[in-house]
């Protein structure tokens, strides 16, 4: 949803990004070792699927305010979107989600400011840096409409 830039040019580029918030494991980790903590960061503590983040790692972020939230893979569960909400409008911090973060960058998008910015990783090829403006707040939205709607699972009711 934004242009990709290879990994010294993504440093390069956040020096001059103003607020911004890490979607993934790598790029949120990166961004702090960069020297650029970003405003709020969510992780999952997994990349590819392997888990490879220690939250430690974020430890500036941690202190400012942690949360945690359940998000199946493929999914935005109303559990992750108002941890992501929580996350931005309680000034920032950082979200763990026990599940997959990846389709948190949805309602971040939706969350943030216009004029932020929400960077993520793209194995393989750098990362990506998607503007928030009112143009992606309405893509974002079309998403979200689209996906398929699931009733909350809370487990078995048996009698």
């Amino acid at each position: 949803m934004g242009p990709v830039l290879p990994t010294e040019e993504a440093k390069r580029r956040l020096a001059t990004t103003g607020l911004f918030v890490a979607c993934g494991d790598v790029v949120s980790v990166n961004a702090v070792k960069w020297g650029h903590p970003p405003f709020a960061a969510v992780v999952d503590g997994h990349t590819l699927r392997e888990r490879t983040t220690e939250i430690t790692d974020l430890g500036p972020l941690a202190t400012r305010r942690e949360l945690w939230a359940r998000n199946p893979p493929g999914q935005v569960t109303a559990e992750l979107q108002k941890a992501v909400h929580d996350l931005v409008a309680g000034g920032g911090g950082l979200l763990v989600v026990d599940g997959e973060e990846d389709l948190a960058v949805l309602p971040l998008v939706l969350e943030l400011p216009a004029g932020s910015t929400v960077i993520y990783g793209q194995p393989g090829a750098g990362v990506c840096f998607l503007a928030v403006d009112d143009a992606a707040k309405g893509r974002v939205r079309t998403i979200l409409e689209g996906m398929e709607a699931r009733p909350a699972n809370h487990g078995h009711q048996g009698h």
